[in-house]
C-alpha cells in the first residue's frame, strides 16, 4: 500500500514537471517566434549610424536566440530524463538533486557538489549529457 501511494506521488510529482518543462518549452518557442517576426526588419540604407545600429540589434537577437535554442535543447533533454526516470539524479555522481535546484533550474543534470566541480576544474557549466544535445 504504502508502495502504491509512493508511485503515486511519484508519478504526480513527474506529471508536475513535465507541465513546468513543458511551459517553459512553449514560452522559449513563444520568444522564438516573436524574434523571428523583428527580425523580418532589415538594415536598409540610412546613415552609418543607423546601418551599425541596426547590425548591433541583429547580433543582439541572434545571440538571444542561440541561447534560447540552447536552453530549448536542454528542457528537452530534461522531458527525456523524466519520461526515463532519470530526473532528478545527478549525471555525474548518481545522487539526488535537492528539489530546491530542480526548481531553480529545471534542465538542471548535476548535484551542486558536482557542478561546482566541473566549474572548477575547466569542464564548463554543461555535463556530458548537455554537452551531447549540443553537438
Amino acid at each position: 500500500m504504502a508502495d502504491d501511494t509512493k508511485n503515486r506521488t511519484r508519478a504526480e510529482e513527474n506529471d508536475e514537471i513535465r507541465r513546468l518543462l513543458k511551459a517553459e518549452l512553449d514560452g522559449i518557442a513563444a520568444r522564438l517566434q516573436r524574434g523571428g517576426e523583428a527580425r523580418g526588419t532589415g538594415v536598409d540604407g540610412g546613415n552609418f549610424l543607423d546601418v551599425a545600429q541596426g547590425l548591433e540589434r541583429q547580433e543582439q537577437e541572434n545571440l538571444i536566440s542561440s541561447r534560447l535554442m540552447g536552453q530549448a535543447r536542454r528542457l528537452q533533454v530534461a522531458l527525456e530524463r523524466v519520461n526515463d526516470g532519470d530526473y532528478g539524479v545527478c549525471s555525474e555522481c548518481g545522487a539526488t538533486i535537492p528539489h530546491r535546484r530542480r526548481l531553480a533550474v529545471p534542465d538542471a543534470t548535476t548535484c551542486v557538489a558536482c557542478q561546482d566541480r566541473l566549474e572548477h576544474s575547466g569542464a564548463g557549466v554543461r555535463s556530458a549529457t548537455n554537452r551531447e544535445t549540443d553537438g
